[in-house]
């Protein structure tokens, strides 16, 4: 199916999949700002593009390596790292809806990119591993050990939290 004959079909694609592809520039971008512009580039490129996508899942694919792609690019810009928004600023705006537990998406918000990008994709889009090694373009063992690895910082992570939790509990009790 050729997308790009048609303006409904894009502002469905657009209303569909532009808050996904805004998370994945946030990711990467860590500003709201740069990843409202990322989001309009990708979608600009969308635009542009010619050749025709088999289904809604290709697009999606599409999407989320042209937005990893895109924010790759833009990160290669010394200045934008003297503009960071925090998370709580982004929900403000309201492109990321609140989270269940915000405390573990600020978690996985900090992980470095080849971790976050695959753990985004499995926990809050629901792609199988062997999905995300087609999309993001690598070895299925290597998204497997890259999702492991994450794994074992965000709970090294989480303990520390806890542990530090309880220390100011027992402050405050005594």
């Amino acid at each position: 199916m050729s997308l790009m004959s048609k303006d409904d079909e894009i502002a469905e694609v657009f209303n569909k999949h532009a808050s996904m592809v805004y998370r994945i520039a946030f990711m990467f971008l860590k500003n709201t700002v740069e990843a409202e512009d990322a989001t309009q580039t990708v979608f600009l490129k969308l635009l542009k593009y010619q050749d025709k996508f088999e289904n809604d899942e290709h697009i999606k694919a599409w999407l989320i390596v042209t937005a990893k792609n895109t924010c790759k690019d833009a990160v290669k810009n010394w200045w934008r790292w003297l503009h960071r928004d925090n998370l709580k600023q982004v929900e403000q705006h309201g492109y990321i809806q609140k989270l269940s537990n915000s405390d573990v998406w600020e978690k996985v918000m900090s992980l470095n990119n080849k971790y976050k990008l695959p753990i985004y994709l499995y926990y809050y889009e629901g792609y199988s591993t062997l999905e995300i090694s087609d999309i993001l373009c690598l070895n299925h063992a290597t998204v497997r050990t890259h999702m492991r690895t994450a794994r074992k910082k965000l709970k090294i992570m989480l303990e520390e939290e806890k542990l530090n939790e309880s220390k100011r509990a027992n402050l405050f009790l005594q």
